[in-house]
């Protein structure tokens, strides 16, 4: 879907873009339709600001963009501004399809009231190739009420064993039609989390798998134990897992709770059209969390883009112009820029409130993010996703999938 933003006659009320004549540049994202209404918002306040630069915007779901983005780039004609996720970082940086925003017009981006931390996580081997426009972190989204019923409450923090428990009692209350959780045996990111309980990583800083064979196997029988319990949603429903809060079983209201991003929480409250909260992961048994402050998604240059200038100065603005953080809110994470998020904290009301205040409490436990994914981590969380679902179906040992994920995955960044 193209939705154009060319704004004629406005007056300008701040800078231009410094050149001769008007430019047109394209930028593009993924997202739903309320998250395009927010952004178009954004982009129409950055063209009154600059009349000389007019704005061409494009969104898609997640996995449509890629294929999209994959498509254009292979054309020769990628957008100027872009979204892109840390498990393409590497991917697109290092074909050259990102700019360096270390220098050229990317010096005019500034990351000066950005966590410094939250800011490394767009270099790639000592290049800039983005920079995060939003963050959040891991989170269990879960029914309060269903697991109150169940005697549990994730919001004051569980162990695995407890978690375990607790899904297994929400199902039995639910009959069974619902489950406690989406079987979380398919996320590549919920794994990450725990290896990263038990000081490891999914991968290396030099671009390799940072488990082993035995670590998967044990996460795998972890989840089967859920699975085997019932407290986790059956195969069929597993495998129709989306990346979409309104695809998602949680958003259509066949399990009670699901690890994905904290800023998903409004879109799987108004897909489920229950109240929703969110909650940290079950702790290993040392009590480490292994959550992180992560980039919610990245704002990206174009390489080949002929209006870098004009691109750069839209990055920048959707980074640090206060009125642009009161538009979007939290709909991607918290606003990167400290001094704009601390004034959207103090006067956050609703999801947005329950999101600053959920961060807020895992901020002193929150650890350094991990290395930028290897080229190709965008296949091997597919093929998570897949080698996993054999197992649930029962057409694959668990042995069988780990020694055929590990070869695949190996093959896939070699």
């Amino acid at each position: 879907m193209v939705v154009p933003l060319l704004l004629t006659g406005v007056a300008a009320c701040g800078s231009d873009s410094g050149g001769g004549g008007d430019v047109t540049i394209n930028f593009v994202w993924w997202g739903s339709e309320g998250r395009a209404s927010l952004t178009k918002k954004a982009v129409e306040l950055f063209q009154q600001k600059n009349p000389k630069i007019k704005v061409q915007t494009s969104f898609s779901a997640y996995q449509a963009y890629w294929e999209k983005l994959a498509t254009q780039t292979a054309g020769g004609k990628p957008p100027d501004v872009l979204n892109v996720d840390s498990r393409y970082l590497a991917e697109y940086g290092g074909r050259n399809v990102l700019a360096d925003l270390n220098s050229g017009a990317g010096k005019t981006i500034s990351l000066a009231d950005v966590n410094p931390e939250l800011a490394a996580t767009g270099v790639y081997q000592g290049k800039r190739y983005a920079v995060p426009w939003a963050q959040n972190t891991p989170a269990m989204i879960y029914d309060p009420a269903a697991y109150k019923a169940a005697g549990a409450d994730p919001a004051k923090g569980m162990t695995w064993d407890q978690f375990a428990e607790a899904t297994q009692k929400v199902s039995a209350a639910g009959g069974f039609s619902t489950r406690g959780a989406t079987d979380f045996g398919i996320f590549d990111t919920t794994c990450e989390i725990w290896l990263r309980q038990q000081g490891k990583q999914f991968y290396t800083a030099e671009g390799k798998l940072g488990f082993t064979a035995d670590d998967l196997r044990r996460y795998w029988q972890l989840t089967s134990k859920f699975r085997d319990a019932k407290g986790v949603s059956p195969a069929d429903v597993t495998a129709s897992y989306n990346t979409s809060p309104e695809q998602a079983p949680l958003g259509k209201k066949l399990t009670s709770s699901e690890f994905a991003y904290d800023n998903l929480l409004p879109a799987y409250q108004k897909a489920s059209g229950k109240p929703l909260n969110v909650a940290p992961y079950p702790s290993g048994a040392n009590g480490e969390t292994g959550q992180y402050r992560r980039p919610a998604m990245f704002l990206s240059v174009s390489a080949r883009s002929q209006q870098q200038e004009a691109a750069a100065k839209l990055v920048d603005f959707l980074i640090n112009d206060p009125e642009v953080g009161k538009i979007v809110g939290a709909d991607r994470g918290l606003a990167p820029n400290l001094k704009v998020r601390a004034q959207l904290a103090a006067g956050a009301t609703g999801n947005d409130k329950t999101l600053y205040d959920y961060e807020a409490a895992l901020e002193p436990k929150l650890g350094a993010a991990p290395p930028v994914p290897p080229k190709g981590a965008g296949a091997i969380q597919k093929l998570f996703q897949r080698t996993y679902e054999e197992v649930a179906f029962g057409r694959m040992s668990i042995d069988d999938a780990v020694n055929r994920f590990m070869s695949e995955a190996q093959k896939g960044l070699s």
